[in-house]
């Protein structure tokens, strides 16, 4: 569980014993924290879709309706005890709610452009995750250490045909199947005609 939260506190506010002695301050800059990691919205649109209107909801919670609507709109910091009784409201984990409230950042990147053996791709790295979008005439021909060393592998034919050697076997794609490779990688990638193809690959920690 985040650290943001602790197990102590009515229905919301901060808590006032933590460890340490804590400041009015700290508590200020620790809830104006919160709010800016997680949009707790998405219980009124949770709830809402669920056809419960706020007071229904919170008698199935436990808890009054004035602390959910203040946190709903970001007003209050929840405790632990508080995500608790509404996650189970909502028919989720606590932690499923805290990632559904976790605000992503989103941003613009680059790809870059990959050469292997006779392929080209253009790709995109997030993490241990890499995306590789191919391209190959047809007769062209990579070896799967050019790709690197992968934990595991998925291969997506968009158009054209891709055969992959792995493991002793010979699979021929065509547009629309794919391939899942887990702990081993392939042989070899060779295009029998003009193609098309995603590579999504995880990379060992």
């Amino acid at each position: 569980m985040p650290k943001d939260f602790d197990d102590r506190g009515d229905g919301g506010e901060i808590a006032a014993a933590e460890l340490g002695p804590i400041t009015v301050s700290t508590r200020h800059q620790r809830a104006t924290e919160v709010r800016r990691r997680y949009d707790f919205s998405v219980i009124r649109t949770l709830r809402q879709q669920k056809g419960l209107t706020i007071e229904k909801f919170a008698r199935e919670c436990g808890l009054s309706y004035a602390p959910i609507s203040r946190i709903e709109t970001n007003l209050i910091k929840p405790n632990l005890d508080t995500l608790d009784r509404i996650a189970e409201g909502l028919g989720i984990t606590t932690f499923g709610l805290l990632a559904l409230a976790e605000r992503t950042e989103t941003s613009v990147q680059n790809t870059r452009e990959v050469r292997a053996g006779a392929f080209h791709f253009q790709a995109i790295t997030l993490g241990q995750t890499e995306l590789l979008l191919g391209q190959g005439r047809r007769g062209a021909v990579a070896v799967a250490p050019e790709l690197g060393t992968a934990h595991a592998m998925s291969i997506v034919v968009h158009h054209g045909v891709l055969v992959v050697d792995a493991k002793d076997k010979r699979l021929v794609l065509t547009a629309g199947q794919a391939l899942a490779l887990e702990g081993i990688t392939p042989s070899r990638l060779e295009a029998e005609d003009d193609c098309d193809f995603a590579v999504l690959i995880l990379r060992r920690a």
